[in-house]
């Protein structure tokens, strides 16, 4: 499936917007501010069912609208098979009866479950900040991707947050002694259960992006930087309770299954018992866990030049990128953020070759001198005042 054609309504700064994207690279242009990254976020919200930027979905309407709504039209390659997939966002002023839906050809759908149809990868200029920045942006791009890609992870992630929160909150009473702590055991096996199948499907997934990233990496980097090995590993918080932790020298390690990490949580859990008590957190779990980056055996965070980072990083997307389009899955559509004003033109242009052999791909620039590639042929849409118009294409 590709995306043939954006329809917005009242989302963020657009009343009404239409974008028809081109089968290959489509450029959405406009100075800083104008709404360019309003319309990849909406594709990415209608996709995944969340937002990057808003700390609330209200935040996604038009200020002083009840409602936006987003639609996305997709056909397949022959123009055979078609789809379409529509958004509705309630606003602050939205009546009392009007919730979040999305549909798919019409029928109601989870927003997990769009990812049958269609999957988006999302590269944002803060990304270039993936390997220097807190494990809680490493510990996103694991879970976007197991979010698009594994129907049981997408549920037991959204599960997670919801056992944290309560054990967390009983920690905090127990610590003002408001409670007891007789109630924790029934959440540390809440938490023990889900919070080891997450961990499990993050030790499969950074095992796929392991082996996928070398080749990749060599492919965007320079001569001067391709042939050093790229390793990716999984820092899990479970220490010595977790004995039979696979070597990460080992090329093939034997990933443990939820069974084997269920025991080595509940082991955890007993141990840092005092600890979480005192501190009113749960210190035990996948979200605290990090992943760890290695260039030629040396950490990638304090040993790697920007250039390499960067490198790096356009790999992890790819790899991305490639696994979430495996097998039968639909090809994910690619939504690049004004990312080009932070790579040099050779890594620029290679990383964008190699994601328009993968498929479809939308970019924001607010400069297009940026572009790492002529206009000639391009389809290219200017953004302003709210407004988007097809420019046109240069002969």
């Amino acid at each position: 499936m590709r995306l043939t054609r954006l329809v917005l309504e009242d989302f963020r700064s657009y009343p009404a917007a239409e974008l028809r994207p081109d089968a290959g690279l489509t450029i959405v242009a406009g100075p800083n501010g104008s709404g360019k990254t309003n319309l990849l976020e909406a594709i990415f919200v209608a996709v995944t069912g969340r937002s990057h930027r808003a700390a609330t979905e209200a935040e996604l309407v038009r200020h002083g609208q009840s409602f936006a709504r987003v639609r996305l039209d997709l056909t397949d390659r022959d123009g055979a098979d078609s789809a379409r997939v529509e958004l509705i966002i309630p606003g602050p002023q939205a009546p009392v009866d009007l919730r979040k839906r999305v549909t798919v050809n019409g029928l109601a759908r989870r927003p997990a479950a769009v990812s049958d149809t269609v999957r988006a990868v999302l590269f944002r200029p803060e990304e270039m900040l993936l390997l220097v920045g807190a494990p809680g942006e490493r510990r996103r791009f694991m879970d976007a991707i197991l979010a698009q890609s594994d129907r049981r992870g997408a549920r037991d992630l959204v599960e997670l947050g919801r056992i944290l929160a309560q054990r967390n909150a009983l920690l905090r009473a127990i610590r003002r002694e408001e409670m007891s702590a007789d109630g924790l055991s029934f959440w540390d096996e809440q938490l023990t259960e889900v919070g080891s199948r997450v961990m499990a499907a993050r030790l499969m997934l950074v095992a796929q992006l392991d082996a996928r990233i070398p080749p990749l990496h060599d492919a965007v980097a320079p001569p001067e930087e391709q042939g050093e090995r790229v390793r990716l590993t999984y820092a899990d918080t479970l220490k010595e309770a977790w004995p039979e932790r696979p070597d990460p020298r080992d090329p093939r390690p034997t990933l443990p299954d939820a069974e084997q990490l269920g025991a080595a949580f509940r082991r955890r859990i007993v141990a840092v018992r005092q600890k979480e008590l005192w501190n009113g957190v749960s210190l035990v779990g996948p979200q605290r866990d990090d992943l760890r980056v290695e260039l030629a055996g040396r950490e990638v965070a304090t040993h790697a030049s920007r250039g390499q980072q960067r490198t790096i990083i356009l790999a992890m997307k790819l790899a991305e990128t490639d696994l979430l389009g495996a097998g039968e899955a639909p090809t994910p559509v690619v939504l690049l953020d004004d990312v080009f004003s932070e790579l040099d033109a050779e890594r620029s242009e290679r990383a964008l070759g190699l994601l328009l052999e993968r498929g479809q791909v939308l970019v924001t620039v607010a400069d297009l001198s940026a572009l790492p590639v002529g206009r000639r042929g391009l389809s290219i849409w200017n953004v302003g005042e709210g407004r988007l118009v097809e420019a046109p294409r240069v002969a």
